[in-house]
């Protein structure tokens, strides 16, 4: 009996027990049979299926055995030629007979046919080529002469030999027709034996060098010679079959195989003739062609085609014969070509230039092209490597070697060295960099890519290969490294530097629909990856985690829609483009989630979760692509809300109402468990609006899912505690959203014992860090607890909001009349009142006071948790207070003694302590004005994010980190300002926190580098927490300032800040903007310049500066004569009402979106109808605010001229707005000037200039022109005109030229030379700035020149300004010389023109710059000799003699007496050329 293998024999035993087994022939217990098809053998029978084809008689059948020659396994007997060329008995009688096979059950007949013709199998095998090792080899015949004979040129005939007529140059036919003889080479036989050619080292038996006609040895005769015989030499012994192009499928699709042998090679000598007619550049150029349309691999097929050997031919044993000196070469060519070639170079010298015209190859060098002759060095013969494995003859099916599968086991080689400009990244399955030069063995499988084998690691163009494999695990492997690439680079943790940001490249690459196709995918492993990869490219990773942190800080439920800003496209028509019209990649590149929901990726989501039922990592995955869909915007959430059977399913399958399985720590089962991405998906949409909210509650439900896990303990939750408290904390914040549109307020009153069970909970935690002796795992629960009862008070806040907004809804509802309420009908009173909320303040307030003495008394750093849960209970107490005041059983009595009492016990000790310091000081670490507005982490246009790193929180923006403090400040100061609006009285015990060093060094970094945000980064949105906290600083000042006169020395400061915060503010933060207009910016209290004597101070101070200059400096008040600047400075600050008026109709114009902001600020549940803000788009207010009246005048002016209405005057409260415009900007340029260094100078000039182009005569108002000038003044003062700058895009401004060519075009025809206009137009013009500008006026607008009468000592612009540096432009002298020359410049006309036209024309003649420049000498020759040509000799020795600038003379500059030394050799230079 046969042994069976046994577990632990080597492979050994296993060959030696298959040797027993084969050696006994027993017969196996196991045979494969084929059973027949049912279809075809109902009955089961066997049946035969016979086939008749027609008989392919072959020769050595024998016919007269009745069968074919395929029906017998033996083979037929071998016969000779003679015998098989002769026909046999019977043989036409067997001829065209039938014959029949027996088929096996569905086997193919042609299959069949070839299994049994066998015989020729046999034949071939036994082909043994003839042994040429021991053919005679014939020496070269010898010549009698040392050098063959020179030949002349004779008389040659035109055909020898019967030979047709044929082209060749004198050359070939003298050649043609000369003998052997003349040379010195003898036709007699050669009586030497022939020598026997062993096989040696310079024959190689196996020769791998491409053979080809320039290989082939020739004699050393003329070249002429040498080309008939390679001639002859093709035409008998190299094959005349093409070698690239076989006709092989022209055979075999041919019914006549002989015509399409003609035709193919027809077409081969056609090649030839085309190529031999071609010259070598026209080779060369083809070649090229063909080298860059071809692909390489196709080009490598084509040289081996190319150059493959020659067949060979047998040549007889017997000994040759004397034959003719052509016929010996042909013999020794047919020689060659059998035998091993020698390895000697042949001489360049012995190729022909035709020939080598007539060859054609490919090859591999870089010079590549036409083969110029010279033969190529045959490599030395390398010894054959040693296989890397030792292959046993004992293995099963290897007896065969194949050295190139083996090959594969050999060692990588090294990696090329690391470039300069670097290499191509390559990544491991973790999404990591691998280094070129990484020690990581082959088995980790990162070795299997198609380039650069050596090279660990997998490109990013092979992962998209791969992802598109055949083979499900190798798609998965690589939507895998996708998906984890994707997410390391997310994070800025990707194992080293690239130089281009990654995500926005795959993006480019469509790695977004190739997530999309493989979603479509029905293998679950592909899904899977699919929803990793989509996760990944979609969601910051620590965003959602930041969101949570501050969700219960002011205001902190309301959200930012992530929505990319795209300006609108509109075709050639002028008509906008949409969605609808733009392709998938036109889209994707823009909104990446605009462009899955067209994809409809939500319907494939919902089929996954509902049909496939994943497990758990991905249900979490497909829920977090749902939270950030919905937060994309409010029409995203519309189509989750309506995509059929999706909520449905999520709330059916991850929220459940009964009880569930307990599991670990890790989530095995997702279905019928409660999740918390569920639960917070609900909470995302709930905040995009309140319609969506009310869906949620009535359709699906929602507030049974949130009594089920906000009533109980998370102790007694059966899943993970962590867990557990989270769900908990979810349940509240889904409430508290719902609470702030006042819905499901039935539920507070229900579950009303159990909160009140809970505050009592609360007045026992302690805010304390726990000491050392306290696990990490009960110091995480710590935490925990304390963000559930954060949570827990920012819901029961909105209820206070709720409950004090019942009175005035039933204020107004019983004020409205029947058809009003019939008309607009408004929501009915919430179901709750005061009274339902009125038992909350007791316990709050008692957990307050415990909570913020703590902190006064802790020296510690406090955790995160902690400071939320303070400011939390802060900001109910807030919310209290504002809402009692409204209430009907408000006592004034019982709320004021409240407010002292908490005033005293507990705001001012903490306010005075060290504690509150740290948390000033932390405001000023945690301040934007520490961060530039740009993220750390990438940033991608089509899918914006907030830029939050889940662990590194130095990426994250500064005012919301984990250890920021704004949360809690927040909530403190409003409760202050809350409380000083009621107590008027306790101001004054706030002035210490005013004059704090700790607050005013924080204002001061604020004002200092105002923050800006980039309108192109939603991580700017981050900044409306600090906004908050400006803004109650500025609140509390104001409220302090009118109790106490002390604060008035930090009004700048606070004015300041407050100038500051409104151009910081964003979209959604209208109130505030409006609230800083009317209280706080045009208030006397922040403007105390005007009440402390500081205009006269001003009046004082320039009567000191103009007794301190100088007699000889230019007066700039000669030139206008009016009100001082003390007294407009007073004229300002007593229209502060009017100002105040005009910016607050002018910003009041928006007054939907600023309905919409109020309600939100001053929670006010009835009117809130989202908490989601506008798109954010940067500041909401611009830089330049204070000139926006101005641009409003004009652009409404340019409008009514563009309707053909001419503006000829302007009412008087136009005029009034421009004048107050203007105080207003006088006013801040005098006492706030550091507040508008944010705006750049040209653009305040540019702003100016809408005054001088709406109307004509505006600009001559005695109003007008009365601010203008100071403020002229003020920005031609040397720092202001230092930071102006023309040569910078100005913001606001499309063309700065051509709004200065517009100015001009103005000043020539409506200026009359004033003076005023005539400063700002000669600001661009100095020399500092762009040519162009000096060009419009000297050039395009000559008249302008005419006009400019603005005398040398009124110029309030430094003269030196106009001069220095000195004028490099050619063209600009020229223009220069012209417009004196003709006299379009005068000194009477525009003496600074003129000074300006006469400095710049000396100083460019008569330096020695540019003189290595043949072009730049000839113009100043050529200039000179123009000057020299002048009529008006006074100018000419004005330009030829001037020296330098000098306002005491009348022109303004002095002269040489006698020209110098230096110009007088120039002037000769110049005469004599």
């Amino acid at each position: 009996m046969i042994r069976r293998p046994k577990p632990g024999e080597s492979e050994e035993d296993l060959l030696r027990l298959q040797e027993e087994f084969l050696a006994r022939e027993v017969a196996s217990s196991a045979n494969v049979v084929k059973k027949g098809d049912k279809r075809k053998n109902v009955a089961g029978t066997a049946q035969q299926n016979r086939v008749e084809k027609d008989v392919v008689q072959l020769p050595g059948a024998d016919p007269s055995s009745g069968l074919p020659m395929g029906a017998t396994s033996d083979p037929p007997k071998k016969k000779s030629k003679f015998r098989s060329s002769r026909p046999a008995a019977g043989d036409y009688g067997v001829r065209g007979q039938r014959i029949e096979i027996d088929l096996d059950r569905d086997e193919d007949p042609e299959v069949a046919m070839e299994r049994h013709d066998t015989h020729i199998t046999s034949v071939l095998s036994k082909i043994m080529e003839h042994d040429t090792s021991n053919a005679a080899v014939h020496l070269p015949r010898g010549t009698t002469q040392g050098f063959p004979t020179a030949l002349h040129r004779g008389h040659t005939t035109g055909a020898q030999n019967g030979k047709p007529h044929k082209k060749r140059s004198l050359f070939a036919q003298q050649f043609e027709s000369s003998t052997s003889n003349q040379f010195g080479v003898s036709t007699e036989p050669q009586s030497e034996q022939p020598i026997r050619a062993p096989v040696s080292s310079s024959i190689q038996p196996h020769s791998t060098h491409p053979m080809r006609v320039s290989d082939l040895p020739m004699a050393s005769s003329s070249v002429e010679e040498n080309m008939e015989m390679g001639e002859s030499i093709a035409a008998e012994s190299s094959p005349q079959e093409p070698h690239v192009i076989s006709g092989a499928g022209l055979l075999q699709g041919s019914l006549d195989p002989e015509r399409a042998r003609k035709d193919i090679q027809q077409i081969h000598q056609e090649n030839l003739g085309r190529l031999s007619a071609m010259s070598e550049e026209e080779i060369l150029q083809e070649q090229q062609k063909l080298r860059q349309m071809l692909d390489p691999n196709l080009l490598k097929f084509l040289q081996s085609k190319g150059t493959s050997k020659p067949t060979q031919k047998p040549t007889s044993s017997s000994t040759p014969t004397s034959k003719p000196q052509a016929d010996s070469e042909n013999d020794s060519m047919d020689t060659e070509s059998s035998a091993p070639m020698a390895t000697e170079p042949i001489p360049e010298e012995k190729m022909t230039q035709e020939t080598s015209k007539q060859r054609v190859h490919f090859d591999d060098n870089a010079g590549g092209g036409v083969d110029d002759g010279k033969e190529e060095q045959e490599p030395e013969e390398q010894e054959p490597e040693e296989p890397p494995i030792e292959v046993k003859k004992e293995w099963v099916n290897m007896n065969k070697v194949e050295s190139d599968k083996i090959s594969w086991l050999k060692d990588m080689p090294k990696p090329s060295a690391k470039a300069k400009e670097g290499y191509q990244a390559r990544f491991d399955f973790n999404g990591m960099l691998v280094a070129r030069d990484a020690d990581i063995p082959v088995r980790e499988g990162l070795h299997h890519h198609g380039e650069e084998q050596e090279v660990p690691g997998y490109s990013l163009e092979e992962l998209f290969t791969l992802s598109r494999s055949s083979v499900v695990q190798q798609r998965v492997l690589a939507l895998q490294t996708l998906a984890r690439v994707l997410y390391n680079c997310r994070i800025s943790d990707i194992g080293g530097e690239l130089m281009e940001p990654l995500v926005p490249k795959l993006l480019e690459a469509g790695v977004l629909f190739l997530f999309r196709w493989s979603l479509d995918d029905v293998n679950e492993g592909v899904i899977t990856a699919c929803i990793e990869g989509l996760a990944a490219l979609l969601i910051q990773p620590g965003d959602e985690s930041t969101s949570d942190r501050v969700f219960s800080w002011y205001q902190g439920s309301e959200t930012t829609p992530m929505r990319p800003v795209v300006e609108d496209e509109e075709d050639e028509s002028g008509q906008k483009i949409e969605d609808k019209e733009k392709s998938d990649p036109q889209l994707a590149s823009q909104d990446v989630i605009k462009a899955l929901l067209r994809m409809s990726v939500l319907e494939r989501l919902r089929y996954i979760l509902e049909v496939v039922r994943p497990p758990a990592p991905v249900v979490l995955n497909a829920l977090a692509i749902l939270i950030r869909i919905a937060r994309h915007s409010q029409e995203a959430t519309h189509e989750i809300m309506k995509c059929p059977r999706l909520m449905q399913t999520v709330f059916a399958e991850f929220l459940p109402l009964a009880s569930w399985k307990s599991q670990g720590d890790v989530v095995s089962e997702a279905y019928n468990y409660p999740l918390i991405p569920a639960l917070k998906l609900a909470r995302v949409i709930c905040q995009n609006g309140r319609h969506f909210a009310a869906t949620l509650l009535a359709k699906y439900n929602l507030m049974s899912v949130v009594v089920r896990y906000a009533s109980m303990e998370p102790v007694d939750m059966p899943m993970n505690i962590g867990e557990a408290f989270q769900l908990s904390t979810e349940a509240f914040r889904v409430w508290q959203v719902c609470v702030s549109y006042g819905l499901a307020c039935d539920t507070y009153r229900d579950l009303y014992p159990l909160l009140m069970q809970q505050l009592q909970v609360f007045q026992r935690l302690s805010i304390l860090p726990l000491d050392s002796t306290h696990d990490a795992s009960a110091k995480a629960a710590n935490r925990l607890q304390m963000t559930r009862a954060c949570t827990v008070l920012s819901m029961l806040e909105g209820v206070i909001h709720v409950a004090g907004s019942a009175v005035i809804l039933q204020q107004k509802q019983t004020m409205r009349s029947d058809e009003q309420s019939q008309q607009h009908p408004r929501a009915p009173p919430p179901p709750i009142d005061w009274s339902h909320v009125s038992g909350l303040m007791s316990p709050l307030e008692l957990c307050a006071k415990r909570w913020l003495g703590e902190m006064t008394n802790c020296s510690d750093v406090l955790e995160a948790e902690a400071l939320s849960l303070v400011g939390s209970s802060l900001n109910f107490l807030a919310s209290v207070y504002e809402n009692w005041t409204r209430q009907p059983s408000y006592s004034p009595v019982d709320c004021l003694q409240h407010i002292e009492e908490l005033v005293t016990r507990l705001l001012v000790p903490f306010m005075t302590s060290t504690s509150f310091y740290s948390v000033v000081c932390n405001l000023k670490s945690h301040s934007s004005v520490s961060h530039d507005g740009n993220s750390s982490l990438p940033i991608i246009s089509a899918l914006p994010d907030f830029s939050c790193h889940p662990e590194d929180q130095s990426l994250v923006y500064p005012c919301v980190k984990q250890t920021s403090s704004y949360g809690f400040a927040a909530g403190l100061l409003r409760l202050v300002t809350t409380l000083l609006k009621i107590h008027k009285g306790m101001a004054a015990k706030f002035c210490p926190i005013i004059e704090s060093t700790y607050v005013t060094e924080y204002l001061k970094a604020v004002c200092k580098h105002p923050h800006q945000s980039s309108a192109s980064q939603l991580v700017g949105s981050w900044a409306r927490y600090e906004h908050h906290v400006l803004y109650y600083l500025v609140k509390l000042y104001y409220h302090v300032a009118q109790q106490s006169e002390s604060c008035h020395q930090y009004s700048i400061l606070y004015h300041s800040t407050a100038l500051v915060l409104l151009t910081s503010l964003q979209s959604g933060q209208e109130h505030y903007v409006h609230d800083l207009l009317s209280t706080v910016l045009f208030h006397t209290d922040f403007l105390a310049e005007g009440r402390i004597g500081d205009p006269i101070a001003s009046d004082l101070a320039d009567m000191l500066t103009m007794n301190g200059k100088e007699e000889t400096a230019p007066s700039t008040n000669s030139s206008h004569q009016g009100p001082t600047r003390g007294e407009l400075l007073q004229d300002a600050y007593d229209h502060l009402g009017s100002i105040r008026h005009l910016y607050m109709v002018y910003f009041g114009a928006a007054a939907q979106a600023l309905t919409r902001s109020r309600a939100r600020s001053l929670h006010q549940p009835h009117d809130i109808d989202t908490l989601s803000l506008p798109e954010f788009t940067g500041p909401l207010v611009p830089m330049d605010w204070i000139f926006l009246p101005l641009l409003h005048l004009y652009v409404e002016a340019q409008k009514a001229e563009m309707l053909g209405k001419t503006v000829k005057s302007f009412p008087p409260h136009i005029l009034a707005s421009i004048t107050d415009t203007l105080r207003w900007v006088f006013m801040l340029e005098t006492w706030r000037p550091k507040c508008l260094q944010m705006v750049p100078q040209a653009a305040k000039v540019a702003r100016l200039y809408c005054i001088f182009l709406t109307g004509n005569d505006l600009f001559m108002e005695d109003a007008v022109s009365g601010f203008l000038w100071p403020i002229l003044r003020i920005y031609t003062q040397p720092e202001y005109l230092k930071a102006l700058d023309f040569n910078v895009p100005v913001p606001g401004v499309a063309s700065f030229h051509d709004l200065y060519m517009s100015i001009l075009t103005q000043y020539e025809a409506v200026s009359f030379g004033n003076r005023l206009f005539a400063h700002f137009i000669l600001l661009p013009i100095q020399q500092q700035f762009n040519p162009s500008l000096r060009k419009a006026v000297w050039f395009d607008r000559v008249g302008v020149l005419r006009s400019l009468g603005l005398p040398l000592r009124e110029c309030a612009i430094p003269l030196t300004n106009f001069l220095e540096p000195k004028e490099t432009n050619p063209e600009l002298v020229e223009i220069y010389l012209g417009c004196v020359a003709s006299g379009s410049v005068r000194p009477s006309w525009s003496p600074v023109m003129y000074l300006v036209a006469v400095s710049h024309l000396s100083k460019f003649l008569f330096t020695r710059d540019n003189l290595d420049q043949v072009e730049a000498v000839r113009l100043k020759l050529k200039m000179i000799r123009q000057v020299l040509a002048l009529k008006d000799k006074v100018l000419q020795q004005q330009i030829l003699q001037y020296q330098g600038l000098d306002l005491t003379q009348p022109l303004g500059f002095n002269l040489y007496p006698q020209l110098p030394l230096e110009r007088l050799e120039i002037l000769q230079a110049a005469e004599k050329r």
